[in-house]
């Protein structure tokens, strides 16, 4: 393969590359003809004007040497350079190209050709040189070097057909490789083993491990010739079916499906959605995780929720639509949980096991009956029947006033009196025991009638 070489001095870079790859020497029974192109400008970043490249071929039998014949070098140039008949000169065949005026390298590529060159018989690395007319400001030129150098492999060698036995593997699956090639020294790079492995006389090679990515290969073969290393390189890559995928930034510009568990490995970071998290199709979105769920802002529910366990905030909940709940819903600390309307599940009672304080300022409204300790509690505006059993039993009821009635034997139609009821509390007060038994209370706590009398 060949190397880019670049002086310090020259502004614009260089890069060869040859036809047939690799270039391979002459032997006694047959000529190899090759080309070389070079590619000028490529990456370039700083400013840089030029107005002459010349191009020097050592010519000779040697490994240094690439051909013999180099009066016999064809040219060529991309549009708007001419090149020069080559010329022999000092033992180099002398190419000079010229564009129609001075070019600007900077986001441009121009291509030099040398064709119809016919190899010598030595293998080697053959140093090609450049000589650029250039400069940073169009004015001023000035000559500055640079070179690159061309392998020269022996006759008759072969590295070719470098392929995988499937163009895609699934994920998990080894990746069998194979090419042809002539006696080297072959070294594999793939995926994460830079370095490389040896394999020496190999033409087949399996991955030492499934695949999970798609993954690039690069063998290169090494020969030792005139004294130099030679190395070629080819190139291939396998992709895998539903690849595992590493990146460092990703935006998805369209729907994501993820047919598996997502996770943040980074317990530092957060997952930030802009829109709405939803389950799939109908289903609901599930979160699974033993310690809970926990919720450090309000949460704004709109639809029916259902919890098979705990529920912890810190801060508020706040529920539009239903909310189930078939663990505990805690809100801890200073955390509010509003609802609109709290019920029990499906038409049973809602039970509440906890002290229950409401704070002042703020009223308790009951619509239908209140009952306490299992019995109904009596509200101001509701009408009383009071029955006597016994005709010889009597009730004592107060006025408002203060006045003590005496009911007995029947009824007596208080119609335009209050009447209040005196009672410590509601186990005392409202006891519904059978008749004879059980007492109603004086307003300063003597019995008005006992069981006995």
């Amino acid at each position: 393969m060949s190397v880019v070489m670049v002086n310090t001095t020259n502004l614009l870079p260089y890069e060869p590359s040859t036809d047939p790859k690799p270039l391979r020497v002459s032997s006694a029974e047959e000529t190899e003809y090759g080309s070389v192109n070079i590619n000028v400008g490529s990456g370039i970043t700083t400013p840089a004007w030029c107005n002459r490249i010349t191009i020097r071929v050592p010519v000779g039998a040697g490994a240094e040497h690439l051909t013999t014949e180099g009066a016999d070098i064809r040219t060529g140039a991309s549009t708007g350079w001419t090149p020069s008949p080559p010329t022999i000169s000092g033992g180099f065949a002398v190419i000079t190209f010229t564009p129609a005026r001075a070019v600007q390298f900077t986001g441009q590529i121009v291509t030099l050709t040398l064709s119809n060159i016919a190899v010598n018989r030595t293998a080697g690395q053959v140093s090609v040189e450049i000589i650029e007319s250039s400069s940073s400001t169009n004015g001023s030129f000035t000559n500055k070097n640079a070179a690159v150098e061309v392998d020269k492999f022996p006759a008759g060698f072969v590295f070719r057909n470098f392929a995988p036995e499937k163009i895609m593997v699934e994920n998990g699956e080894v990746a069998v490789l194979h090419w042809e090639g002539s006696d080297a020294k072959y070294t594999m790079h793939w995926g994460d083993t830079p370095a490389g492995v040896p394999l020496d006389k190999e033409r087949v090679w399996p991955t030492p491990r499934g695949l999970t990515t798609v993954t690039g290969f690069m063998l290169r073969a090494e020969v030792t010739a005139g004294g130099v290393t030679l190395t070629h390189t080819l190139t291939t890559a396998v992709t895998v079916r539903i690849p595992d995928l590493v990146v460092r930034n990703l935006t998805v510009q369209g729907p994501a499906t993820f047919a598996d568990s997502v996770s943040l490995s980074n317990t530092g970071k957060d997952l930030t959605v802009a829109g709405s998290v939803r389950g799939a199709g109908s289903n609901p979105l599930r979160v699974s995780q033993t310690a809970g769920l926990k919720v450090d802002a309000a949460l704004n529910v709109t639809g029916a929720s259902t919890f098979n366990n705990s529920i912890t905030t810190t801060g508020g909940v706040t529920v539009g639509g239903t909310l189930t709940a078939n663990g505990s819903l805690d809100a801890v600390g200073n955390g509010i949980v509003r609802i609109a309307d709290l019920r029990g599940p499906y038409g049973e009672p809602l039970k509440i096991n906890s002290h229950v304080n409401v704070l002042p300022n703020n009223n308790v409204t009951i619509t239908d009956n209140l009952t306490v300790g299992g019995k109904r509690a009596i509200r101001a505006g509701d009408r009383i029947k009071l029955e006597v059993n016994s005709h010889n039993k009597e009730l004592y009821l107060y006025c408002e006033t203060g006045n003590r009635d005496n009911v007995y034997g029947g009824s007596r139609n208080y119609s335009n009196a209050t009447w209040r009821v005196h009672y410590y509390d509601s186990r005392s007060s409202l006891n519904d025991a059978a008749d004879g038994q059980g007492t109603i209370a004086e307003p300063n706590g003597d019995d008005i009638r006992s069981a006995d009398d």
